[in-house]
């Protein structure tokens, strides 16, 4: 058993005294790779998530107020579009700047400063919007494209987190609203809705599921998991929005099979790979996120996807989200049953039952409290090593 001593350097080691240890046991063999990987990962200490949301909410209200301000005093006007655009610009570079100047900041200042450069750079990007759509014609094409430009021409030097969160959700969003509502889309509305569910869920699956992907896209990935939320509450509520006043029904079929793949997959990936596929709880996990996408249940299987997500990666934000999705998911679901309000009763009071009987298999296997199983090939190699460390 290891000294308290010893415990206690080993929790102070650094990440460079750990590569150089590793070097010098010859257990690594590229140490600059290593450290440059670390380099990307590394973040400052983040704020709580309530009070990203509080800041993002009030950046908001003070652009707002900015920009009404800013036209009382006459320095920009609606109708001067050359004019709006070279103020918006120069906001941006003075969020920037700002931003730049105070971010290693230590000082009670710092959070005040950084407050005032994301009201800043609202305040530019709205500007740039208005302006560029004043050019291009007003349509939702436009308002996708401009943001688009603004966002990925600021992504790169606009480090805030809250910022780059919601000017990637914008910029989604929009293009989910394009998909929806643009008359001169070039494919079908389903065909373009799927093929847009289909690469939300393949970028955030490489961003979120592979280590090597530095903390810099940790924003877009969290932006890619609100903005499929939204398309699959879309596509879960047809009936209840009804789509602002447009009669248009998109077949949950397809992505109901893109959803199910995507938490088979996230199961093997949380059981530890291929190699425990023929698990006991991983086949069972399968077989009912098949039976999900037979019953047209698209919202329920992310949520359990988001579930599984942050609980194997110990994310408490994914794990919440996921948490309070699932009872709006299923309110949805049973909300657009075409069936009689008996007929509804009956099957939640199925469905409760199943859950409970579910309830106490899992308590009855052991699954809810066992420790993970080791395949049968690592178990046999397991039982012949009779070394004692």
């Amino acid at each position: 058993m290891p000294s308290p001593e010893t415990i206690q350097h080993q929790e102070q080691m650094s990440a460079a005294d750990l590569v150089s240890f590793l070097m010098n046991k010859k257990l690594i063999t590229a140490p600059d790779d290593i450290n440059s990987f670390i380099q990307d990962q590394e973040q400052n200490p983040d704020i709580p998530v309530y009070l990203k949301i509080l800041s993002g909410i009030g950046a908001f209200i003070a652009s707002i107020c900015f920009i009404g301000f800013l036209i009382l005093i006459e320095v920009i006007s609606f109708n001067n579009t050359v004019g709006a655009l070279t103020t918006g610009v120069l906001f941006i570079a003075g969020a920037i700047g700002l931003y730049t100047v105070t971010y290693d900041d230590n000082t009670t200042g710092k959070n005040f400063f950084l407050q005032v450069s994301f009201a800043l750079m609202g305040t530019g990007k709205f500007l740039f919007i208005f302006a560029t759509i004043e050019w291009f014609g007003e349509s939702l094409l436009a308002i996708a494209l401009s943001s688009f430009l603004i966002t990925a021409l600021t992504y790169p030097f606009y480090r805030l987190h809250v910022e780059r969160f919601m000017s990637s959700c914008g910029v989604l969003i929009v293009m989910l609203l394009n998909i929806l509502w643009e008359d001169h889309l070039i494919l079908p509305t389903d065909i373009a809705f799927n093929l847009f569910m289909l690469i939300q869920l393949v970028a955030s699956g490489c961003l979120l599921l592979s280590p090597r992907i530095p903390a810099f896209f940790q924003p877009l990935s969290q932006a890619l998991i609100v903005s499929l939320a939204i398309s699959v509450l879309f596509l879960s509520s047809h009936n209840e929005f009804d789509y602002l006043g447009n009669h248009l029904f998109i077949s949950p079929f397809i992505s109901n099979i893109l959803l199910a793949l995507a938490l088979i997959l996230l199961i093997i990936w949380a059981a530890g790979g291929k190699e425990y596929i023929k698990r006991e709880p991983v086949i069972a996990g399968i077989i009912g996120s098949v039976f999900l996408a037979i019953l047209s249940a698209p919202g329920i299987l992310l949520s359990l996807g988001l579930m599984i997500f942050g609980y194997a990666r110990h994310d408490r934000l994914f794990t919440l989200l996921g948490f309070l999705l699932l009872p709006v998911f299923l309110w949805l679901y049973y909300y657009n049953l075409d069936i009689t309000l008996l007929e509804k009763s009956i099957v939640l009071v199925a469905s409760g039952g199943i859950m409970i009987a579910g309830k106490f298999y899992l308590k009855l296997r052991g699954w809810d409290r066992a420790a993970p199983q080791i395949p049968k090939e690592d178990r046999n190699t397991a039982k012949g090593d009779t070394s004692c460390d």
